[in-house]
């Protein structure tokens, strides 16, 4: 989403984009301008599932055949991202991946920018550290998402005196508002149904939450947690408390969020939830564990919403309840949640783009 976003916003601004793209996977998941050109460099497939698959049902013919494709897979999409790489002569090339990363860095020609992009959180393992002290010494700028991934990113790089590392957010497109809705008594959840998403901690949750005025939570998302998630409500007895919708349009996805009266957030990790400024931009006011630097680096702690320890299930539901029961604080933290937001919006974020962007 983010690199269809900044396509985009290029091309709106006068830029000619293209997009490299290593697998034709089939139509984009997200709209792209028309302005936008695609580049296929490879008529192979990823066939992960295929070689798992192969695995688990022990055919050892099947296993050596997809592990050879997989293998053949693996050097071919380095190698045509390699070569198509050293064949651009001047403009900027933005790198999105950190295998990309390294091969900008080590192909890139040298009238070109070269700038390269963290699009998660990371934990950092010993592989992605030495890349990037080693590895990124031709990288012009690394665009980070948040301040605190640039202040660690910044150490692991500290003998790297050429590489610029920036701090520039994703944002979203669309920030016009839908209209006051009348507000229900409910609070918004939104994702995929993944373990990763921690929606089982916010069941659990709202088990203790004991909601005596009838507001319900309503969870909206689907996947492979979705049967798990149905018997842990049917367990706790939550069949009117509880109310998982499946996968909605983003237009009732905001439909809901300006009908909701807060929005709750219960992840293991995040990376930058663009969810969260979709909610703040819909005025809802935000709960969230404090998970490493997604939350924290758009909810203003106790301004719109509240960062809760990880795991801190009593102060979780007691801020739960207060923006549920106090109209006054929720009031308050609804419009700042709308002023916060709008530093993500398209114009915002991209002005900070173009001060890196170095065309003639």
């Amino acid at each position: 989403m983010a690199i269809t976003l900044l396509a985009n916003a290029l091309v709106k601004r006068g830029f000619d984009v293209e997009i490299l793209c290593i697998y034709n996977l089939g139509q984009p998941a997200y709209s792209i301008d028309e302005k936008v050109k695609i580049t296929y460099l490879s008529a192979m497939h990823p066939n992960r599932e295929e070689f798992y698959r192969a695995i688990k049902t022990r055919n050892i013919p099947l296993i050596i055949r997809e592990g050879i494709y997989s293998v053949k897979v693996l050097y071919l999409k380095k190698k045509v991202m390699a070569d198509a790489i050293k064949q651009i002569e001047k403009g900027v090339i933005i790198s999105t991946r950190n295998e990309h990363s390294v091969l900008l860095s080590k192909y890139g020609r040298k009238g070109v920018e070269k700038i390269a992009q963290l699009h998660h959180d990371h934990k950092f393992e010993k592989r992605l550290i030495n890349d990037f002290r080693k590895k990124y010494t031709n990288i012009d700028y690394f665009v980070l998402l948040t301040d605190r991934l640039k202040d660690e990113v910044k150490v692991m790089m500290k003998d790297n005196t050429h590489t610029k590392c920036v701090v520039i957010p994703n944002f979203l497109a669309d920030m016009n508002e839908i209209g006051d809705l009348q507000r229900k008594r409910q609070v918004l959840a939104v994702g995929r149904l993944h373990e990763v998403k921690g929606f089982e901690r916010l069941i659990k949750i709202w088990k203790r939450f004991d909601a005596k005025d009838g507001t319900v939570l309503k969870i909206i998302g689907d996947g492979q947690e979705k049967e798990s998630l149905q018997h842990l409500i049917d367990k706790y007895g939550l069949q009117e408390k509880v109310i998982m919708t499946g996968e909605l349009s983003h237009e009732k996805v905001m439909e809901e969020m300006h009908q909701s009266l807060c929005y709750a957030m219960t992840s293991y990790s995040e990376a930058f939830p663009f969810v969260l400024i979709e909610a703040m931009a819909a005025g809802l006011p935000v709960v969230a564990y404090d998970v490493r630097v997604g939350p924290a680096a758009i909810v203003q702690n106790s301004e719109n919403g509240f960062l809760i320890p990880d795991g801190n299930e009593e102060l979780f539901i007691d801020k739960l309840r207060s923006l549920c029961q106090n109209d006054k604080l929720r009031e308050k933290m609804s419009e700042s949640a709308v002023q916060r937001s709008r530093e993500f919006s398209e114009d915002s974020v991209m002005k900070k783009w173009l001060d890196i962007l170095r065309i003639e």
